[in-house]
């Protein structure tokens, strides 16, 4: 399927930490040298790392993972590299400078595997496409209010492990609250405010609660329905919205996790959008 319906997404926020990083590093180079230079870069890396580590422990996938450990390691050889002022000096390259060049480089030729295979995106793009397909146009028809969206039938138990599975597939951030789980569909670079937030907001984007009477609500903010190049029918935006997850819901029930994902990725959006 086409994906259409959204504008296109020229968004550089997922660029920002590589340029903060490769702009305060030539600044060294020029004041400080080289040597000083590539301990600088290794330390902005470093504290890069804690921060995917950080958003690790919120997702919970393996591709998180990776990412944290191979920035990590490509930190350690900065640091440890042996570097002059005429560039790597070979004669001094020992075994952990080895050791860590291998890692590094096998955890990245990992890391683009897995971004060709599109499982280190986050998938929200493609939510608000699937979502949108059949609905109609509709001006003036956006409202604030949450919009109710039909039951569900599910243990709390199922409910979780369904959450658990959006979280890890990169389809949509959980929020595990008392008596409802809100699931926040995660666009491409906008993931930055929810995963490195020790307080993080959901009330003012886009999400979908299932509560424990099987109450389904929708919520589709401004800022996400205005990035339609349509004005949309906005009830049928929520009520497609909360269909499309209680169909994801089936289909994890019923052991057809890999058809949720293959769904997601017919929708044609790049794997950086």
């Amino acid at each position: 399927m086409k994906a259409n319906k959204l504008s296109a997404d020229r968004s550089i926020t997922g660029l920002l930490p590589a340029i903060i990083a490769l702009t305060v590093t030539v600044l060294a180079f020029i004041f400080f040298g080289k040597p000083i230079g590539y301990k600088i870069l290794a330390g902005i890396i470093f504290i890069y790392a804690l921060f995917q580590y950080y958003a690790f422990s919120r997702v919970r996938s393996l591709a998180y993972f990776l990412s944290a450990t191979y920035i990590l390691s490509f930190s350690l050889f900065a640091f440890f590299v042996p570097v002059t002022e005429h560039g790597l000096d070979e004669k001094e390259f020992d075994l952990p400078a080895k050791l860590l060049t291998f890692v590094t480089v096998f955890l990245l030729l990992w890391l683009i595997y897995l971004l060709l295979t599109r499982k280190t995106k986050w998938k929200g793009r493609e939510v608000f496409e699937l979502a949108a397909a059949a609905v109609k146009e509709a001006p003036g028809s956006f409202t604030e209010r949450p919009r109710p969206a039909g039951r569900i039938s599910c243990s709390k138990e199922e409910l979780l492990a369904y959450a658990d599975f959006i979280r890890r597939n990169h389809i949509a951030l959980p929020f595990i609250e008392m008596d409802r789980v809100v699931l926040v569909p995660v666009k491409m670079g906008r993931e930055f405010s929810l995963l490195y937030s020790f307080r993080p907001d959901y009330r003012d984007l886009s999400w979908v609660a299932m509560d424990d009477h099987g109450e389904v609500t929708v919520q589709i903010s401004k800022r996400d329905y205005l990035e339609y190049k349509d004005q949309l029918s906005f009830d049928q935006l929520c009520e497609s919205m909360g269909n499309l997850f209680k169909e994801f819901l089936e289909m994890f029930l019923k052991n057809e996790g890999l058809r949720i994902i293959t769904r997601l990725d017919s929708t044609g959006v790049g794997i950086f959008s």
